[in-house]
């Protein structure tokens, strides 16, 4: 059952950047992360309300709570900031370099053992995706705002799996402490939710926040933010059934989705190139290879 959680987490998660990079085709200045985690909020609250709360366990609703914190606000900011720099696809290729990042973040806090063939599937991921970056082409994708560089933009790219992969572990280090993903899963974007309102209240943006995506509903988003809490679901009860690692490993999937539904959905949008075919596999046979060892 885990390794079929994993996998549907990385095919809605891949639905939800779809969605997300639709919607800002309509939104110049919103990259849907208002709208992505309000939907998370009430959707898993509503299915949370049908859960019975374990007893209470202070530090794993913390780990639960900065989870939340790494991976919808640090994560999913990189993540779809650089799905409108550099297009889904490519921004989803550089998702499938997480499980690197929890399998080491793993093995120093939860005491996952790392292998040799973990090593060297982490050394195939980071191959996979610096021919990504040595192959990228300019596309009709990459809205070249700001005057930043497009290296500067995989960087950005390049940030979201490490802050999901921290935010792995330590989610799966919060349910071994408080076990309920539906829960803990609500507990992380709601937590994420009030950081980014405080944030926008502290920039004087509340208003203009409320009429943008309130007033005019950004159903794109709307939508996104439905695929993105089914995935979160999977994602945390996957946490369950193994090793956060392989969790990622399985999720990491997400880059083969995003692609066929690129080519499906977004054919005037974004070019899907050998660079990026032929990255995403060697980093999913990276990815595989670390696999080898269950």
């Amino acid at each position: 059952m885990g390794y079929v959680l994993g996998l549907a987490a990385g095919g809605f998660f891949a639905a939800g950047t779809i969605l997300v990079r639709v919607g800002q085709r309509h939104r110049k200045t919103d990259d849907g992360m208002f709208m992505t985690v309000l939907v998370n909020t009430l959707v898993l609250g509503l299915v949370a309300s049908t859960a019975t709360a374990p007893v209470w366990n202070a530090p794993g609703i913390a780990a639960l709570v900065a989870g939340g914190m790494l991976g919808t606000v640090g994560g999913r900011f990189f993540n779809l900031r650089a799905v409108r720099l550099i297009g889904p696809s490519r921004a989803n290729a550089f998702i499938t370099g997480t499980p690197a990042v929890a399998a080491i973040t793993g093995w120093i806090v939860l005491q996952e053992r790392l292998t040799v063939l973990e090593g060297l599937g982490g050394m195939i991921v980071i191959t996979g995706l610096l021919w990504l970056v040595k192959g990228r082409t300019g596309g009709s994708t990459a809205e070249m705002d700001g005057g930043a560089t497009p290296l500067t933009h995989y960087l950005v790219a390049a940030a979201a799996p490490t802050f999901f992969g921290t935010a792995f572990v330590v989610r799966k280090w919060g349910l071994e402490r408080y076990p309920s993903s539906v829960i803990g899963a609500l507990l992380g974007a709601a937590s994420a939710f009030a950081l980014i309102v405080a944030i926008d209240m502290a920039r004087g943006r509340t208003s203009d926040v409320a009429r943008v995506n309130l007033r005019n509903v950004p159903w794109w988003f709307v939508g996104a933010g439905v695929a993105t809490s089914a995935a979160l679901l999977c994602q945390f009860t996957a946490f369950s059934y193994l090793p956060a690692w392989v969790v990622g490993i399985l999720q990491s999937t997400q880059g083969l989705w995003t692609i066929a539904m690129s080519y499906l959905l977004l054919r005037g949008d974004e070019r899907i190139d050998r660079n990026v075919v032929g990255s995403v596999i060697l980093v999913v046979s990276g990815v595989a290879l670390i696999s080898l060892q269950l």
